[in-house]
């Protein structure tokens, strides 16, 4: 359940016309979709993407690539203080493979959200115009009442995209806002986490899902055992 290209106060432009480059190179390449079949939901013309981290351990970027797959999310963080090990070679071997790429990073509520937000800026300053949008993955509380949660997720939201002049992505899941909660965030494009093989749920406030993580389970070559697979509309 994401660059120049979304400016800060006009992302919905700056999300789809990241949206219109990767389709645009799915098309030209003409690449097969990945061998997984995709849920019964019809998801049109979207891209077939993963999301990873150190939990994948060591990924052939150019199989992954010949295997239909077109973007990637790559774990930055969790929290402030534990650093991906692997993201470094990851967000350097995906670009280098002709896979576009974005970084997203595990929220800790209960932690600083000024620091999380800026070990993102620290690692998004070289971003290239075609990366996606940094995003905020939120799925935990800490322990916190939802509305604490809510407001230091929107205060990383205002500081990265202050910093980045880009629109960030939320991940989340219909579960997490089964009480509602989620208007300030509502802006936001939605990177949807919903395992199902009928279409997903989308939670209030958001009406539609742009990314949409749809298995935890998935198989691509170049990577060893399980991986999340995630279409972006």
């Amino acid at each position: 359940m994401r660059r120049a290209l979304v400016a800060a106060g006009s992302g919905a432009l700056g999300v789809a016309a990241a949206l219109t480059f990767a389709l645009a190179m799915w098309h030209r390449h003409h690449a097969p979709r990945p061998a997984e079949p995709p849920p019964d939901c019809d998801v049109g013309d979207a891209v077939p993407g993963i999301d990873v981290s150190y939990y994948q351990e060591t990924i052939d970027w150019r199989r992954v690539r010949r295997a239909g797959i077109r973007f990637a999310f790559i774990r930055v963080s969790d929290g402030a203080a534990l650093r991906d090990s692997t993201f470094d070679t990851n967000w350097a071997e995906a670009r280098r493979a002709g896979v576009q790429r974005g970084a997203y990073q595990f929220f800790r509520p209960e932690q600083s959200a000024t620091a999380q937000a800026d070990v993102m800026i620290a690692a998004m300053r070289h971003r290239r115009r075609d990366d996606l949008p940094p995003v905020l993955d939120l799925e935990v509380d800490g322990g916190l009442p939802l509305p604490a949660v809510v407001a230091a997720a929107t205060a990383w939201v205002d500081r990265v995209r202050g910093a980045l002049g880009v629109e960030p992505i939320v991940y989340s899941n219909p579960d997490f806002w089964r009480n509602g909660g989620g208007d300030p965030l509502a802006a936001q494009p939605l990177w949807l986490a919903h395992y199902t093989r009928a279409c997903p749920t989308v939670p209030a406030p958001w009406t539609a899902w742009t990314f949409w993580q749809y298995t935890d389970r998935g198989q691509v070559p170049g990577i060893n055992g399980n991986v999340d697979l995630d279409w972006m509309r």
